[in-house]
């Protein structure tokens, strides 16, 4: 059965949406879909209302996060608010740790850059996982292993600000990173919006609806 996760990248103009894409990040139209690497998004008109939902962010692969950077400002890219001031690092991630960083996408969705430190080998532009913001990640995480998908690693990161959670899923070659952040689990409302970002699923018959109002839908 083949198994992946789509992102559907919902705004109010998909043809700017996808020109921007295309211009900041790389990505290609191809068969409906615009593509970079092994990363495919499918783009759909709709009407966001400017907030973040469950479904937070598109994360993309880069040899090396800095020099992708450069490469997307010098294109027109736009820092995101998550990450004002450049690159971060999570050293509990993998095996070495991670660099990211987040831009603004189009109409102000979230696209984040990532890769993974030396000695791990870096990977090429393309599909690193897809975030989702929950309040109660054991919920979330159930909801996802019941339909089918496989548990690659779970991490606590203690911060200052209080416990992070987090859990990445795999279905087929395709990433989820669930996370519960301090301020989403005392104000669970926080990011339940529609959002920019829907996800859909090669493998399944009919739309599933999760914990805290997550959807997954068919292709």
């Amino acid at each position: 059965m083949v198994r992946a996760l789509i992102p559907e990248l919902v705004l109010t103009d998909p043809e700017a949406g996808a020109a921007e894409m295309q211009r900041v990040f790389g990505f290609s139209p191809k068969d409906g879909r615009m593509v970079l690497g092994s990363q495919s998004v499918i783009l759909s008109r709709g009407e966001p209302d400017g907030r973040h939902g469950r479904i937070d962010h598109l994360a993309l692969s880069v040899p090396d996060v800095p020099a992708a950077l450069r490469e997307c400002l010098s294109r027109g890219g736009r820092l995101s608010e998550a990450t004002p001031d450049g690159p971060l690092s999570i050293p509990e991630f993998w095996e070495s740790g991670v660099d990211y960083v987040f831009l603004d996408g189009p109409e102000g969705a979230k696209v984040e850059l990532i890769a993974r430190r030396p000695p791990t080998p870096r990977l090429p532009w393309g599909h690193d996982h897809i975030g989702i913001s929950c309040a109660g990640i054991g919920a979330m995480r159930g909801f996802f292993l019941e339909l089918g998908l496989t548990e690659l690693a779970t991490v606590t990161l203690e911060r200052p600000e209080g416990r992070v959670g987090v859990a990445f899923l795999a279905w087929g070659d395709s990433v989820l990173e669930l996370y519960s952040l301090p301020e989403t689990r005392s104000a669970p409302s926080l990011d339940s919006a529609p959002g920019f970002w829907r996800l859909r699923a090669e493998g399944i018959g009919k739309r599933r609806v999760g914990p805290e109002g997550v959807e997954v839908l068919p292709l």
